[in-house]
């Protein structure tokens, strides 16, 4: 089957992994139709990270337990590689108990199932940040985990565990996809491959198209560590799970369901000139 991000690229189109996010910047000034980039991200996605031969994860869920002697209470964060069924998980520091006395509660009782919390010299604080994901309070982590499935993550493995300092957001500039590919793209094309920009200009250009992460499988490869498994983020679909082709397409086929596929409602046709389509 011909790969999808070649053609992508042999139109000119600029691609990247920005801070664990896929990013498109059509040549057309265009923004990607969401309806078709939903159909489309698990291949391309899985194509990069085949192509430039680096490895990425997901994440699928958390626990919160004590670990080793003596007990050490901690976040085990548990992640699948986006090029199949490669489990790996890393453990943060984190407290499960109350810092302060409640109207119920004393300081020091057990925090909720599956609650904790953290300081802001914290490792976990620390990845957290990187993501770019906003920070609220430092004991509502548990609040927002899920949003951890939109990014696609990378670091140094030892055996199944990530060392938790090097965990960070994937990032894979336009320059590299593009001579990762270059063996796969037409002469022309292949020569003009080095001058893609790493990122879009803030003037001048439109703004690149930010995925939308498809939703893991919390039951797939889930590690348990420590006491508590958390199993109520309720993610479906992985990367390393969902991948299928546009059967019975030629690529030629797929391009047009790219450059025909309807936008928002109300807005302008494609015959209404130059225009940067806005969501």
């Amino acid at each position: 089957m011909q790969k999808l991000m070649p053609a992508l690229l042999t139109r000119g189109d600029t691609v990247a992994i920005e801070r664990g996010l896929l990013r498109i910047q059509p040549a057309s000034g265009r923004a990607v139709p969401e309806d078709w980039l939903a159909s489309n991200r698990t291949l391309l996605i899985r194509e990069i990270v085949e192509t430039t031969g680096l490895e990425a994860f997901e994440y699928i869920g958390y626990s919160t337990g004590a670990y080793g002697r003596p007990k050490a209470e901690g976040v085990t964060l548990r992640f699948i590689s986006v090029k199949g069924a490669l489990s790996r998980y890393s453990i943060f520091n984190a407290h499960l108990t109350r810092q302060r006395n409640t109207a119920t509660k004393k300081a020091g009782s057990p925090l909720p199932k599956n609650h904790f919390r953290v300081g802001k010299g914290s490792g976990f604080y620390k990845f957290w940040t990187s993501t770019g994901l906003p920070v609220r309070r430092l004991s509502d982590f548990h609040d927002y985990m899920g949003n951890l499935s939109k990014i696609l993550f990378t670091g140094t493995s030892k055996d199944e565990r990530i060392e938790a300092a090097t965990l960070l957001p994937l990032s894979i500039s336009a320059a590299e996809i593009s001579s990762a590919f270059a063996d796969s793209l037409p002469t022309e094309t292949r020569q003009s491959s080095d001058t893609l920009p790493t990122r879009a200009s803030d003037k001048g250009t439109p703004q690149s198209h930010e995925s939308r992460a498809l939703q893991p499988d919390s039951t797939t490869c889930a590690l348990n560590h420590g006491n508590t498994v958390a199993r109520g983020d309720g993610h479906t679909n992985s990367l390393a799970s969902a991948v299928s082709a546009p059967d019975g397409q030629t690529c030629d086929e797929w391009l047009a369901e790219y450059d025909n596929a309807p936008r928002l409602m109300g807005a302008p046709s494609a015959n209404a000139g130059k225009q940067t389509w806005r969501h």
